[in-house]
This record gives C-alpha cells, sequence and structure tokens, in this order.
C-alpha cells in the first residue's frame, strides 16, 4: 500500500521527530487546517490515532491515556477558537504533570489582527496551560528547515523535563495539496541527558575538540576535571580569552582557523563539546566537529553550530569526571598536537602586517601586564586581539 502525505516541510519535520522520539498516541479532532499533520499520519501504522469530535473531550482524553501509559500523547486540533477548548484538559495535565503536547494548526500567523476569520492569536497562554509554547515557521529554506527541527526537538523534550507536563506547538498550514507520495524526510534528532540518564559511550579514538565560549571563573576541581579527561581522551581545547582557560590541552586557534587559504578540514574533530556562552570569535565556529554534544546546568538547547545531538543537564566538572571514570586508557594526544602544530605553521606565514587595529594588537598583546584585565568597546577588537 502506498502513504501519501503533505508536502508541508513543517508538518514533516513534526511528523518525523515524533517518530524519532517514539511518540504513538494522537487524539484527532476534525477540520481544515490540521489536514497537512493528520492526513499524513492516519494510514501510518507507527501512530496509534483516535478520533474525537470535541477538542475538551479530547484533552481530557489525552489526560488518562497519558496517566495510564505513562507515554506522551498529542492532541491535534483545527484553527479558530478549537484550541480554547483544550484548556481545562491542558490545565489538568498541567498540575498533574502529564505529558500531553498539544498542536493547534493555525492559518499563516502574518493573517493575524486583520479580522480574517478563523484567525486567533494564540501567542500568549496561560501559565498553566503549558510548561513550553512554540510557533513553528512556514518553512521555505534552510534556514527555515533548521529553526523547524531545533523548536520541534526542544518541544518535545519539554515534555518529559523536570518531572513533565503539558506542552503547545502552533503549526501554521499554507493548505497546500495535493498530497504526494509519502516523502522520506530525515531529521536531526536532540537529546537531553541527566546524570540520571544512561549516558552515550565516548569511543576513546576519535578526535575530540573542546569549545570553550565566555565563561565564569574556573574552579581547581573544574580544571582538574576538564584535563584528567583530556588525559584519557584525544582531545584539543579551543578558547578564545574571554574563555578564562588556561590548563593544558588549551589551543588559541583563532588566527589559524580564521586563514581561508589553509585548508582545514584535517582539523575537524568526530565530536566538539560545547561549554560557556557566547563568543565573539567567530573562526572557532568552523572548527565545530561533525557532532556537537552541548554541557551546561540550564540544559538549554543552544544549537550554535547547527550540529547539535545531546545536551548534557549537568555542570562541566560533573560531565568530564564522569567521563575520566570511563576509561583507563591514556591519550595519545595526537589531535592537540596536530592543531598546535598548524598554529605554528600559520603564526610563521604570517607577513608584516601594515598599520591597522590587527597590527596594534599584534605589538601590544604581549606587552599587557599579568593580571590586568581590557574592555574592548566594538566585537572587531575583541575578535583581533584573539588572534595574539
Amino acid at each position: 500500500m502506498k502513504f501519501y502525505s503533505t508536502s508541508e516541510k513543517n508538518a514533516l519535520i513534526v511528523i518525523s521527530l515524533l517518530k524519532a522520539h517514539s511518540i504513538r498516541y494522537v487524539i484527532a479532532s476534525p477540520g481544515t487546517t490540521n489536514n497537512a499533520l493528520i492526513g499524513s499520519i492516519q494510514k501510518d501504522p507507527f501512530f496509534k490515532i483516535y478520533s474525537a469530535v470535541d477538542e475538551r473531550s479530547a484533552a481530557y482524553m489525552a489526560c488518562g491515556l497519558a496517566a495510564e501509559t505513562g507515554e506522551p500523547v498529542v492532541i491535534s486540533c483545527t484553527g479558530a477558537t478549537a484550541s480554547r477548548n483544550y484548556a481545562p484538559g491542558m490545565t489538568e495535565a498541567y498540575y498533574r504533570k502529564l505529558p500531553v503536547l498539544a498542536i493547534t494548526s493555525t492559518q499563516p500567523i502574518s493573517r493575524i489582527g486583520h479580522h480574517v476569520a478563523q484567525v486567533i492569536d494564540r501567542s500568549v497562554i496561560s501559565n498553566d496551560v503549558a510548561n513550553f509554547s512554540v510557533t513553528l515557521p512556514v518553512v521555505k529554506d534552510e534556514e527555515d528547515f533548521w529553526d523547524c527541527e531545533v523548536k520541534v526537538n526542544q518541544a518535545i523534550l519539554e515534555l518529559t523535563r523536570r518531572g513533565g507536563g503539558p506542552v503547545h506547538i502552533n503549526l501554521p498550514t499554507t493548505y497546500s495539496l495535493p498530497f504526494t507520495e509519502k516523502e522520506n524526510i530525515s531529521c536531526r534528532v536532540i537529546n537531553r541527558l541527566t546524570l540520571a540518564d544512561k549516558l552515550p559511550i565516548l569511543d576513546t579514538n576519535k578526535r575530540i575538540s573542546v569549545i570553550i565560549g565566555s565563561h565564569h571563573s574556573w574552579s581547581d576541581d573544574a580544571i582538574e576535571a576538564l584535563e584528567g579527561f583530556c588525559s584519557k581522551y584525544n582531545t584539543a581545547v579551543f578558547c578564545d580569552h574571554t574563555s578564562g582557560y588556561r590548563g593544558k590541552n588549551r589551543v588559541l586557534l583563532s588566527l589559524a582557523a580564521a586563514q581561508e587559504i589553509h585548508s582545514k578540514s584535517e582539523l575537524k574533530s568526530d565530536i566538539t563539546l560545547h561549554i560557556g556562552e557566547v563568543t565573539g570569535d567567530y573562526p572557532l565556529a568552523g572548527m565545530a566537529g561533525n557532532e556537537v554534544w552541548r554541557i551546561s546546568p540550564d540544559g538549554e538547547l543552544r544549537d550554535t553550530f547547527r550540529r547539535l545531538r545531546y545536551v548534557f543537564e549537568m555542570s562541566e566538572t560533573s560531565f568530564f569526571q564522569h567521563f575520566v571514570e570511563q576509561t583507563n586508557q591514556p591519550s595519545t594526544n595526537e589531535y592537540f598536537q596536530q592543531c598546535t602544530d598548524f598554529l605554528k605553521t600559520v603564526q610563521n606565514k604570517i607577513p608584516e602586517i601594515p598599520f591597522s587595529n590587527i597590527w596594534l594588537a599584534s605589538k601590544l598583546a604581549s606587552k599587557i601586564p599579568s593580571g590586568s584585565t581590557i574592555h574592548f568597546g566594538i566585537l572587531n577588537s575583541l575578535r583581533t586581539w584573539n588572534f595574539y
């Protein structure tokens, strides 16, 4: 049997990630704006779909089904005021911490406020109706695809985070017809892990980069944990000056990373561990590995390099200590040596620089007394001084 589905990418992303996260129960209420979603899954054997004409009843059915099965349950409705009928059941789900995912379909968001029939504003919801609420874009290009992919992962992960609870996705439709033969759309799955979860295995043979953004002061325990990690895994630690890190395996790679005529593909790591906050050192972003693991106590999805695979909701010290305990094999240090050798090669080829912001940095950086603090008034200066 052939399956047919919508061509609307945002709905296909939702479907792909529902499957990837093993969410199979759907309670559908009739309408036109949710045709793209429901019409694409109604014959898919992965999903177990129930029909509920009344949205108020559908939300309460979802509460019961989630409580009995222990699994997340999707409820889907059309536009107009249909979603308002979800409020009582979603409120119960909130106070009972039940993983109910309300996907409310809507006409294009641009029509809100223009007296277009059956268009309402869902941009603000009651505090105790959902733990998280997001409106997806209509996917027209790669930027929209990435935005939608991350937002759907984020919404699904909130269903079970910190005890769990209801979540709201507002899904715009363009009423695209006809349905075509089912498209195999592949989406990147992002998982959030805590110390209570089984953490993935990290292969000691893989090349690992640690990218550190701006960072609070490093404690002795945190430095020891990262250095211990580097002693066991083939690691290079890429820093800018705002990282404040001066431990072993540190590489101030910015100057080398910024050289467009030099191929840096051989320096790509297999996995990048991303810690700290924002960095203005743009060349470092180009050094992210094939897969990124974000480590932060806030547990938020920060897809800075657009390769995020895991978010570890824990302290950096706990993360590094955990993986240090997983192996007794010492690191070859090969990757760190390769990066430092490349940096030296580039440094030796840099010609005399004419008078400029970069020239000033090259002359003054080494003369700043130890223990000093310097403030930059513009991003260009920050990036320039990171070269030295």
